[in-house]
């Protein structure tokens, strides 16, 4: 007995030993990968604001050297450096370890470190809508000399530099200030280049290094490692700003006519930044890259068709570079027009809101594509298609999808998901499917429909802008009550059949614009009192210039949606306004554009948001519609300059020695906190906070006749009054800039939402608009 306690005990110490052992052994492995995930390098920015020496050269040594002292040695630095930031502002690329990248942002001459995230793109008719037409005609292209001796710069995804768009036949001289390069790359050599496209570059160091096992150039990729554009976003929205012209432009026979960009005889600058891997993909490190050549090379005007989602960052000192890098370009002088998001219609998911940027919503144009859908019992009904391929079906058997569902007691095949249709009841014919989730769409159920031998779609969803091609079968897209009315063809007959036309092109029949279902909506979530999105533009199904992708049958056109698509519209009319006017400010620009957009559609009416059908509102298009013809002569402008922005920036809570800086500025920053927000001269009043009363003041500068008179005209918010300080502004030559305030006293004695009215001054002549939103609070959290 005692030998077995014995032996107990000795048995029990050697499974203590093993379980101390493993459990040592364990601590180990756990403790390894957080070593190793400690000591892991990655790219982070090193942003140290305004240019510190003019000399770039002076510039990168300064970076190396400050890189050296971090990491020990100049060879580790060199291997560690990705881009130095030395033209518009200045900062640095490298890869560096989470606690060197802790140690660095100590340095005195660091605003901050920022990581390097992922921003991503926000994927002929529409020149004719808005006013701009062929230049015989009597509009703004004979004022404006079609944008001629102006720079577009594209950042985005590169370009196809063969498409017609791209022609140079008709362009005038290079620019003297141009400053820019034509990159070589593969398939980009320096013939790629000409006075339309005067200048290509592409950086990849920031994606590289993110992706790590990036491999490009080879058979597994259509990317090109050069400024040729595989993805096709960058083409589309260049051609979009200033394609030249280009007769019997369509796509496969649809909307055939005259393409052209908004400024055809602007010059093009590419810079290449946003990469297929996945699509659409652009890191910060790579996008302040991009703004720091554009700054260098001497562009008028940039767009930028890419953002980041909610939640949104900082201005001045984190991870928002789009704003960083347009907060130096506006202050070269360079207009930056951004993308508003295509988050919508949710509220509060606008993007691209800093103060200095000018942020495009998308609409609707008033061209449509009407699809016949021919039932047996001779009805027909409407959808809407651009699949114009050959499908000569005549009259086919129709089913809804439930009806030949692979397993009757899930939901999948009701809005035809993957695998779950039957391929024996779906055999020859027409299915009718209903969306009912995010997660499926057109395309996919048309490939659903495809693969169990179906030979057409009819697709009832809710509304949504914007057409897909399916391709590889028709489809048609049809609203819910049109769905309905299908299904219960479909129950009552008993062989429904169907036979589905080729879409047509119908132009000036459809009530618009509409403000895009998809189009981000306002209020900013970061600073509620600058009102965004600025203005709205054609964003929906625009027709532009893409690459042919090997199809010999390629017209070198597509169909693409997004507020990527309405930015270069307001880019290409900046650059006429620019060419009109070269000694505006961007503000001034910006100004012009809002001032002068409009509310109507073309029934008469107000502009809808296209989602419910309701008026439109400033968080939905800003000041409205753009209106080239009236934004060139404006008549009055709200300028904004640099230091007005470092005001605001102070306003936003970032302490004096941060915006010194970001700006190499001696500002200090006042107290005035809430006052400083209200009163940047923006074309536009926003207060998200009213609890009784307060007092916003606005400077206008007059760019019409030297003598003339204004006089103020005010459409209330409901539950508040309105009262300006003076009601008439007399400018005369010595009297040019002048000041008023605008008083809001609210009479609500609830807490409420956002209401909305409007501030127009007029001579007779010009009607300079701004959008008013007013939210007032009654009860504090």
């Amino acid at each position: 007995m005692m030998e077995i306690n014995s032996g107990n005990k000795r048995c029990a110490r050697k499974v203590q030993l093993l379980v101390t052992s493993a459990l040592l052994l364990l601590q180990s492995f756990l403790i390894i990968p957080e070593i190793f995930a400690e000591e892991s390098s990655s790219v982070h920015i090193v942003y140290m604001g305004d240019k510190i020496y003019h000399n770039p050269e002076t510039a990168k040594k300064y970076h190396h050297k400050m890189l050296s002292s971090l990491l020990g040695s100049k060879e580790d630095a060199k291997n560690s450096l990705l881009y130095s930031y030395k033209h518009g502002f200045s900062g640095f690329a490298a890869r560096m370890t989470k606690s060197q990248a802790e140690d660095i942002a100590k340095f005195p001459e660091v605003v901050s470190v920022i990581p390097n995230g992922i921003h991503k793109l926000h994927t002929t008719r529409s020149w004719d809508f808005i006013g701009v037409h062929h230049p015989s005609s009597k509009t703004v292209f004979t004022e404006s000399n079609l944008g001629q001796g102006t720079i577009i710069g594209v950042i985005d995804t590169g370009i196809w530099p063969e498409s017609a768009s791209f022609n140079d036949e008709a362009m005038g001289k290079i620019p003297s200030k141009w400053k820019g390069v034509c990159q070589v790359g593969e398939k980009f050599n320096s013939t790629n280049c000409n006075k339309k496209i005067i200048g290509a570059r592409w950086f990849l160091k920031g994606i590289t290094d993110h992706t790590k096992n990036l491999v490009l150039g080879n058979n597994d990729t259509t990317e090109y490692l050069s400024a040729r554009d595989a993805i096709g976003h960058g083409t589309h929205t260049a051609s979009t700003a200033a394609g030249y012209f280009v007769e019997n432009a369509n796509y496969r026979g649809l909307a055939s006519g005259l393409a052209r960009g908004g400024a055809p005889l602007a010059h093009l600058a590419i810079y290449k930044a946003c990469w297929d891997v996945p699509v659409g993909h652009c890191t910060d490190a790579d996008i302040l890259k991009a703004f720091d050549m554009a700054i260098h090379d001497g562009v008028d005007v940039l767009t930028v068709s890419l953002g980041i989602g909610i939640p949104l960052f900082s201005y001045a000192d984190q991870r928002d570079t789009i704003a960083i890098g347009s907060f130096h370009a506006t202050s070269k002088g360079i207009t930056v027009v951004s993308s508003a998001g295509n988050s919508g219609p949710i509220s509060q998911t606008v993007s691209n809101t800093a103060p200095w940027l000018i942020t495009v919503a998308a609409t609707t144009i008033d061209r449509t594509f009407p699809t016949a859908i021919t039932l047996g019992n001779n009805l027909t009904l409407w959808g809407q298609s651009i699949d114009n391929g050959k499908h000569a079906l005549g009259f086919v058997g129709l089913t809804y999808s439930e009806r030949i569902a692979r397993d009757p007691s899930d939901d999948l095949a009701k809005d035809c998901q993957s695998g779950s249709l039957n391929e024996t009841m779906a055999a020859g014919k027409i299915v009718l499917c209903f969306s009912v989730s995010d997660q499926q769409d057109i395309v996919s159920a048309a490939l659903s429909v495809k693969e169990a031998g179906g030979v057409g779609l009819i697709y009832a969803q809710r509304h949504e802008d914007g057409l897909n091609e399916c391709g590889i079968l028709p489809c048609i897209k049809v609203d819910y009550e049109a769905g309905t009315e299908l299904l219960t063809y479909i129950r009552r007959a008993r062989f429904p059949t169907a036979r589905l036309s080729f879409p047509k092109t119908v132009i000036g029949k459809w009530i618009s614009p509409r403000v895009a279902s998809f189009s981000s909506r306002g209020p900013s979530t970061l600073s509620p009192t600058v009102l965004k999105p600025d203005i709205a533009a054609p964003g929906v199904d625009i027709l532009a210039a893409f690459p042919p992708k090997g199809s010999k049958k390629s017209s070198g056109f597509i169909f693409l949606s997004g507020t990527s698509m309405s930015c270069p519209h307001v880019a290409g009319i900046a650059a006429l306004i620019k060419s009109k006017h070269p000694t505006w400010s961007p503000a001034a620009i910006r100004s012009a554009l809002v001032t002068t957009a409009s509310q109507s559609g073309t029934d008469g009416g107000l502009i809808s948001e296209g989602s419910t059908n309701k008026a439109a509102d400033p968080f939905d298009m800003g000041g409205g519609h753009v209106d080239p013809n009236k934004a060139i002569n404006a008549g009055l402008i709200y300028n904004i300059t640099t230091e007005d922005y470092i005001h605001f920036l102070c306003s936003m809570g970032h302490n004096t020695a941060s915006i010194r800086k970001v700006t190499k500025t001696t500002t200090s920053c006042n107290k005035q906190k809430r006052q400083a927000l209200l009163n940047l001269n923006l074309p536009s009043i926003s207060i998200p906070n009213l609890k009784r009363d307060t007092t916003v003041m606005r400077t206008l500068t007059n760019v019409g006749n030297i003598n003339v008179v204004y006089k103020a005209i005010v459409k209330s918010p409901y539950g508040i009054k309105v009262r300006v300080e003076p009601q008439i502004l007399k400018f005369n030559s010595e009297n040019k800039v002048l000041t008023f305030n605008v008083s809001f006293i609210s009479t609500q004695k609830l807490h409420g939402d956002y209401r909305f009215g409007s501030l127009t001054w007029t001579d007779g002549n010009h009607f300079v608009r701004i959008p008013i939103a007013v939210r007032t609070i009654q009860f504090e959290y």
